[in-house]
């Protein structure tokens, strides 16, 4: 096992791209969303450069500074159900990571607690984890929490459902949001640069430990 989990009581994972292979395309989500602000008479020019979830969140801020409010809890309702349903349809067929059921197994055998944090919907995040039958503690999807990722409520909510310090706690994922996370909650850090990523996207957010596989962490 690798000396980052030396000490550990919990290790908290993010699930698409770290655990499970899925085919979900970004673009295709922000695209959607997009189309959803301008019917709402936004100008979707200035989300173009947030993530998914950023813009929905950013789209309702404006339509409440803008004096509609009912129409901005439309708004994010309407978003998130459509975020939902491509979600599903993109995570219909996930596969493991290399790695994942050995390293899984090898963390339940010395009694680490496994947490999943994720920015994915809880319906779709627990029919993946089922699916593969990944082994897991608690799960804490964008519904369970009111920031997401790069915030790091996700982690906290883990290690205060569990009462671990942060220092006993790692936090892995394949993207510079996961990492921020655990960095800003004060837990151990993980990056995984995939090899089909041919930027580092932790050049801005370095890990504690960075590598190109999660079998290297065995």
């Amino acid at each position: 096992m690798h000396v980052i989990f030396q000490n550990a009581q919990a290790v908290l994972f993010d699930l698409d791209g770290t655990l499970a292979e899925t085919d979900i395309d970004f673009s295709k989500l922000r695209e959607a969303t997009l189309k959803l602000v301008a019917e709402y008479g936004l100008d979707p020019q200035p989300l173009q450069s947030l993530d998914v979830l950023g813009a929905v969140e950013k789209a309702a801020s404006e339509l409440r500074s803008a004096g509609r409010p009912e129409q901005a809890e439309e708004f994010r309702r309407r978003a998130l159900a459509r975020l939902q349903a491509m979600e599903m349809a993109y995570c219909a067929t996930p596969r493991p990571v290399p790695g994942m059921t050995d390293l899984l197994n090898a963390l339940k055998a010395t009694e680490v607690r496994i947490g999943i944090i994720t920015r994915n919907d809880r319906q779709v995040s627990l029919r993946t984890l089922e699916q593969l039958q990944i082994p897991y503690d608690l799960l804490v999807s964008r519904d369970d929490v009111q920031k997401v990722k790069p915030h790091p409520e996700h982690v906290l909510v883990a290690l205060q459902e569990w009462q671990i310090a942060p220092e006993r706690c790692v936090v892995v994922g394949d993207y510079w949001m996961d990492v921020e996370a655990g960095r800003c909650a004060g837990c151990r850090t993980v990056g995984i640069w995939r090899r089909d990523v041919p930027i580092n996207p932790f050049r801005n957010h370095p890990p504690d430990v960075l590598v190109r596989e999660l079998r290297e962490l065995l």
